[in-house]
C-alpha cells in the first residue's frame, strides 16, 4: 500500500500548522485524512501565517517570471483554445476555466524551479496548492482567513503523506511534487469548497 500506517498521521505535529494529536476514527489513511481535511480547526499563530504569507508572494513572483518560460507560453497557447473562464493567468491577459488556470500557473510557477521547497514532502508544495485555491476563488469569493485555512490544509496533506513516503518515494524515481502535490491541491480546494469527509 501507498501508506505503512495510519499511525504516521496521528503522531508528531507539524510545527507549521500546530495541529493536534487525531484519534483514528475510520479505517484507511485516506478516510484519516479525508476527516481531517473538512473538519480540523487551524488556528494559525502569527509566525504560521507569515510563512504562509510570503509563500503565496513567492509563488505569485514566480509564475509571473516563469510565464514568459516557453513550457508557459506552450501550455496557456493550447489552453487558450479550449475557451475562456475566470480565472486569471498571472503574468498574462488571460483568463481560463479554473482547472485550466491552475494547470497554467502551476506549470509556469515551476518553470524556473526557484518556487519554495519544504520536507518531509520533498516537494514545492506552494506551486501545487495556491494556483488551484487562486483558480477555485475566481468563482467563489473567500476571505484571507477561508483562504489560509485551505492552504493549511493542502500543505499539511502533502507534508503528512511526505513524512509516510519520503524519501524512499522520492529515491524510488517519483517527482514529490507532482505526486504528492495532487493530494494537497485537492485538499486544499476540497477545504475551500467546505465538502464533508465523504465529498
Amino acid at each position: 500500500t501507498l501508506f505503512r500506517s495510519a499511525s504516521w498521521l496521528m503522531s508528531t505535529p507539524n510545527k507549521l500548522t500546530n495541529r493536534p494529536t487525531l484519534s483514528p476514527m475510520h479505517d484507511t489513511p485516506l478516510e484519516i485524512l479525508a476527516q481531517f481535511v473538512a473538519e480540523h480547526h487551524f488556528d494559525p499563530d502569527a509566525e504560521t501565517a507569515e510563512v504562509a504569507r510570503d509563500s503565496l508572494i513567492d509563488t505569485l513572483g514566480c509564475i509571473v517570471v516563469g510565464s514568459r518560460q516557453p513550457v508557459a507560453i506552450k501550455t496557456r497557447n493550447t489552453m487558450a483554445n479550449w475557451g475562456d473562464g475566470p480565472a486569471q493567468l498571472f503574468g498574462t491577459r488571460l483568463k481560463l476555466a479554473a482547472p485550466w488556470a491552475a494547470l497554467a500557473n502551476g506549470t509556469a510557477g515551476h518553470a524556473l524551479d526557484f518556487d519554495d521547497w519544504e520536507i518531509p514532502g520533498n516537494s514545492h508544495s506552494s506551486i501545487t496548492v495556491l494556483p488551484a485555491l487562486m483558480a477555485v476563488s475566481a468563482s467563489k469569493p473567500v476571505s484571507g482567513k477561508q483562504f489560509l485555512d485551505a492552504y493549511l490544509a493542502g500543505f499539511e496533506v502533502i507534508a503528512r503523506i511526505g513524512e509516510a513516503v519520503n524519501f524512499e518515494h522520492y529515491d524510488a524515481g517519483w517527482h514529490s511534487t507532482a505526486t504528492l502535490g495532487a493530494y494537497g491541491a485537492a485538499a486544499g480546494v476540497a477545504r475551500l469548497l467546505g465538502l464533508d469527509s465523504e465529498q
